[in-house]
C-alpha cells in the first residue's frame, strides 16, 4: 500500500518534517499558503536557542537532537548554517541552563562585563541564515521527491482522501484551523545592519531582551516579545528600543548603518502541541506552537512527527 502524506505549512516546521518522512519512506506532498521568502521563518534572526516554548523535558531532547543535525550542516555550503562563539549575559546569578550538555564549550564568565551585567554564559551554537537554509531545505525536500502545491487548507476533513495522514505544520494559522484558544501572537522586530562583528550576544530575558546575531552579509539586531500583538508593521519606537539594549552590550550600535526592519509573529502556546489525533476518516499529527523556538526544536519534533506517522 502506498504511504501518501500530507504536510500543512511550508516554514521550517513543515519542511524539515517533509524531509523526515521522505527519508523514511513516505510519499510527500506539501501545501502551504506561502513558500519562502513569504513565511514566517524567514524573518526569524535564527540561531539555536530554546526560547518561549514548553514543555522543558520534551523541548530540551527536541532541542538537543536538533543542535546535533544543525552542526552536521555547517558542513552544507548552501545551507546558511554556521557555528558561532556566542555569549548571553544576565543582570543576577544564574543556576545551570537545562540545555547546558546540549552545546559545545559552555562555561560561565564573570569578569569584564557590559552594562550593568553580572554573569555571562559562553558557549557555541548555530546561526541560521533562514533565506539561504529555507532555500536549502525545499532543495533537499525536492531532491528527495517532495512534492510542492501552492494551497490553503481550511478544513481538514475537505483534504483529498489520497492523504489517510496529515500533518499539521501551520503555526499560527492553527489558531483557527483547529480552533485552538491557546495560541497567541508573540510579536517580534529586529533591525538588519551592515555587518560589524562575529560573535554573537545575547540576553534573553523578555524584559530587556536584546540579540546581535551576525550573518554573512548583514547582522540582526533584537528584539522585542510582544504577547497578543498582532501587527506587522516596524515601529519607531520598538527600533529605538532594540538599538539602545543592543547598544548596552556593544556599544555605538546606534550608530549603525540600518538597512531595514523586520516584523515576525512568533506562534506563542502554553506548550507546544506534538501530537496525533484521530478524526473520523483522518489522523491528523499537529507539530506547531513553537514559540521562539522554531528552528531550534524543528528536526527534533520532525522525527518525533515520523514516529507517530509510523506507529
Amino acid at each position: 500500500m502506498e504511504k501518501n502524506i500530507l504536510v500543512v505549512g511550508g516554514g521550517v516546521i513543515g519542511l524539515s518534517s517533509g524531509i523526515c518522512l521522505l527519508e523514511r519512506g513516505w510519499n510527500v506532498t506539501l501545501y502551504s499558503s506561502e513558500f519562502s521568502p513569504n513565511t514566517t521563518s524567514d524573518v526569524a534572526a535564527a540561531l539555536w536557542y530554546p526560547f518561549l516554548s514548553a514543555p522543558i523535558e520534551k523541548t530540551d531532547v527536541w532541542g538537543s537532537f536538533t543542535y546535533d543535525t544543525l552542526k552536521l550542516l555547517t558542513a552544507e555550503k548552501d545551507a546558511g548554517v554556521k557555528m558561532v562563539q556566542t555569549f548571553e549575559y544576565f543582570r543576577s546569578e544564574q543556576p545551570n541552563p537545562s540545555w547546558m550538555s546540549s552545546v559545545d564549550n559552555f562555561e560561565r564568565i564573570t569578569e569584564d562585563l557590559p552594562s550593568d551585567y553580572v554573569e555571562c554564559f559562553s558557549f557555541m551554537t548555530q546561526v541560521i541564515e533562514m533565506p539561504l537554509y529555507l532555500k536549502w531545505l525545499m532543495d533537499r525536500y525536492r531532491l528527495l521527491g517532495g512534492k510542492l502545491e501552492k494551497q490553503t487548507v481550511e478544513d481538514f476533513s475537505k483534504v483529498p482522501d489520497e492523504f489517510s495522514v496529515i500533518v499539521n505544520c501551520t503555526g499560527l494559522d492553527s489558531k483557527e484551523l483547529c480552533n485552538d484558544s491557546e495560541l497567541y501572537p508573540v510579536r517580534g522586530q529586529i533591525i538588519r545592519i551592515k555587518p560589524l562583528i562575529d560573535k554573537m550576544y545575547l540576553d534573553q530575558q523578555v524584559p530587556t531582551l536584546a540579540y546581535i546575531v551576525p550573518r554573512s552579509k548583514d547582522m540582526i539586531l533584537g528584539g522585542v516579545a510582544q504577547e497578543g500583538n498582532w501587527s506587522l508593521e516596524p515601529t519607531e519606537e520598538d527600533r529605538n528600543f532594540i538599538l539602545e539594549k543592543c547598544s548596552k552590550i556593544i556599544p555605538n550600535l546606534d550608530k549603525a548603518e540600518i538597512i531595514e526592519d523586520i516584523v515576525g509573529l512568533r506562534p506563542g502556546r502554553s506548550e507546544v502541541r506534538l501530537e496525533k489525533e484521530i478524526t473520523s476518516n483522518k489522523t491528523i499529527i499537529h507539530n506547531y506552537g513553537h514559540g521562539g523556538s522554531g528552528v531550534t526544536l524543528s528536526w527534533g519534533c520532525a522525527e518525533e512527527v515520523v514516529e507517530l506517522a509510523n506507529e
